[in-house]
């Protein structure tokens, strides 16, 4: 079985007891070079990506899934993300099939 090292002679004197953090607030939340946030950072490029989200959405050639995916962003950003429904609030799918089917021509 190895030794166990003798740590207590290396330690540094102002070191932090046990369980201690060295920085207990955390990494500051402010990285801009004027002490802003990195959301704020973010939504100075707002303009620029709602353009680059409508023009993937609008490129033919683009795959569907970006297509998609960019539709979705600015669905989101525009009129917010959809609430969930309720169990009680879900409408009767076989009742809501059985009048489409009957709606059917022929």
């Amino acid at each position: 079985m190895a030794d166990k090292i003798d740590t207590s002679k290396h330690a540094n004197k102002a070191s932090w007891g046990k369980g201690r953090s060295g920085n207990p607030g955390g990494r500051s939340p402010r990285i801009g070079p004027n002490g802003e946030t990195a959301a704020q950072l973010a939504r100075t490029h707002t303009a620029a990506a709602i353009d680059t989200l409508a023009e993937v959405n609008g490129n033919k050639k683009a795959p569907p899934i970006a297509r998609v995916a960019a539709a979705n962003a600015l669905l989101d950003r525009g009129w917010g993300r959809p609430k969930e429904v309720e169990d009680n609030e879900k409408p009767d799918m076989t009742k809501l099939l059985s009048d489409l089917i009957a709606k059917l021509p022929g």
